[in-house]
């Protein structure tokens, strides 16, 4: 508040210049100092209201300390009053009118990045806007929607369009099939020319291991089919065991991996070993049960298959697998809108 006590001091230094007798006498010389005077007055109160002024009113400094100047110059006293009466009002109002921010203390959303899904539409709702009664531009239209849905997902629906009466819907079907069959062989054919070279252990395991992961890319997005798929897997296993002769120590990463293509082989007494020896080295358990059910389930041990569910209740799943876990361990007797339509799909 100390700017405001010099403008009351320049307003009254401006008030007693002009109540004084100096104003009355003739002399030019009286007239130059009372006129510089009242300048400096006014130009002690223009800084002073400057400063009091609102942060979009400074942006023009120049001009808004003219302006101010001016006023208080041509209006002697009354002028200065006024701009202080300003100043007053104005501090009122900021501080009674408007007043000081209260802060509240708001709760956060609770996001959970394992268990997030992110909402779209539901496979069986994607087939059936894709049926020969449903007009062709709908059929198109939903045909497009399948580039966002995973390649799990949308891949099978793609090849069962292949054999689809209408020319356009089978032609773009095969099309973004063959575009993302083609973006993974011209990845597999580069890596296995790496290969080639003369490499160093470390490179050399690398180079195996990412073509293993290359050919079960190929499996896991439903690109090929019948023996070519038995090729796949047999060409992924190769490649994983030779990964594995280059690595002194296993890794829980490529027994886990070993796990998926066994399984998908179907030789589950060995995919069963890798999945174990997986969780025993640090793979988490979160990612291994699920696959260890579905090899019980194979074998109809249901009470195992139960008892795996179990293990995973307090543990943080996806939504999918997480109505799996309802189904089989009775924890949500209400079926809500959600589990059926993951349900029908599992």
């Amino acid at each position: 508040m100390n700017t405001l006590f010099w403008g009351i001091a320049a307003l009254l230094a401006d008030a007693a210049l002009f109540a004084g007798g100096m104003t009355l006498t003739n002399s030019l010389a009286a007239f130059v100092a009372v006129s510089m005077l009242h300048a400096a007055c006014c130009a002690v109160l223009a800084s002073c209201a400057f400063v009091f002024l609102p942060a979009r009113y400074r942006r023009s400094k120049v001009w808004a300390w003219l302006l101010m100047f001016d006023f208080s110059f041509i209006a002697p006293v009354l002028g200065p009053i006024g701009i202080l009466l300003i100043i007053h009002f104005t501090l009122m109002r900021e501080t009674v009118v408007l007043g000081r921010a209260t802060p509240r203390t708001i709760e956060l959303p609770v996001y959970d990045v394992q268990a997030h899904e992110t909402a779209r539409a539901g496979q069986g709702a994607i087939r059936s806007r894709l049926t020969t009664s449903v007009p062709a531009n709908v059929r198109m239209q939903s045909l497009l929607t399948l580039q966002v849905v995973p390649s799990g997902v949308a891949n099978p629906i793609l090849e069962d369009l292949l054999g689809d009466e209408t020319d356009d819907v089978r032609l773009v079907a095969f099309g973004m099939l063959d575009a993302a069959e083609k973006k993974l062989s011209v990845q597999i054919h580069r890596a296995q020319k790496n290969l080639e070279k003369t490499l160093s252990p470390k490179a050399r395991y690398d180079g195996y291991r990412h073509l293993a992961e290359l050919h079960w890319e190929l499996i896991y997005e439903a690109l090929v089919q019948g023996e070519l798929r038995k090729h796949v897997l047999a060409e992924a296993l190769q490649c994983l065991e030779a990964a594995m002769a280059l690595q002194t120590q296993q890794e829980t990463g490529l027994l886990f991996l070993k796990g998926k293509i066994l399984l998908a082989q179907g030789v589950i007494e060995h995919a069963e070993v890798a999945f174990k020896d997986a969780m025993r080295l640090g793979q988490p358990e979160a990612s291994v049960l699920p696959y260890l059910a579905d090899l019980a389930f194979q074998r109809r041990e249901f009470d195992q298959v139960r008892a795996y569910m179990r293990r995973l209740l307090p543990m943080q799943v996806s939504p999918r697998t997480d109505t799996i876990i309802d189904l089989w361990t009775g924890r949500d007797h209400f079926q809500q809108f959600r589990d059926i339509r993951i349900l029908q799909h599992i």
